[in-house]
């Protein structure tokens, strides 16, 4: 049996691990067919209780335009984050029965993960991963590059849509992996 890839994309409001969350994107193939997670966060204080919002983040945000007009509006109605990162547990214990088979990436050690990991904790809570199975993209993209496995992969064009770079993400994990595997 082989390892189960879950590429995990944050948007934040800032990038330390106690950082205001916009939404959370997540993908993976299970049995061929690539099955994905999507759900943007509710930004009030009830939701995100002490959370952090870094103005230079912010900054580069509004620079965005409708881009970040269109994520607020998403955020406005959206479920808090206590019942996002349920839904996030309950999608990714359903990927597959042996968890130590499922392995979440993030893209930099210190920022989709770490930031869900800080926000299950801040919560209570642990999440559905087991910590020793995290791992790192631009990691993996280093080390296919210095193995001269490195293939560019192209991009949708929705960046900064968590699900949509989450997808991305998870053909250059897919694609490295196999080029440093084989």
């Amino acid at each position: 049996m082989s390892d189960i890839h879950v590429s995990i994309d944050l948007e934040t409001l800032g990038t330390r691990a106690d950082c205001t969350i916009l939404s959370i994107g997540a993908a993976a193939k299970v049995n061929g067919e690539v099955t994905t997670f999507f759900a943007p966060v509710n930004l009030s204080e009830e939701s995100q209780g002490t959370r952090i919002i870094d103005s230079d983040t912010l900054e580069w945000w509004r620079k965005k335009g409708d881009l970040f007009t269109e994520t607020l509006n998403s955020c406005r109605y959206a479920n808090g984050l206590i019942d996002v990162l349920q839904s996030l547990s309950t999608w990714y214990t359903h990927l597959g029965t042996d968890s130590d088979r499922l392995c979440p990436w993030g893209n930099g050690a210190s920022f989709d993960i770490a930031i869900l990991d800080h926000a299950y904790a801040s919560n209570g809570t642990k999440p559905p991963w087991a910590f020793w199975m995290v791992r790192d993209l631009r990691t993996l993209k280093h080390l296919a590059q210095d193995a001269g496995a490195y293939v560019p992969i192209d991009r949708s064009d929705k960046h900064h849509v968590a699900v949509d770079d989450a997808i991305d993400q998870l053909e250059m994990i897919e694609t490295w992996w196999a080029a440093l595997t084989k």
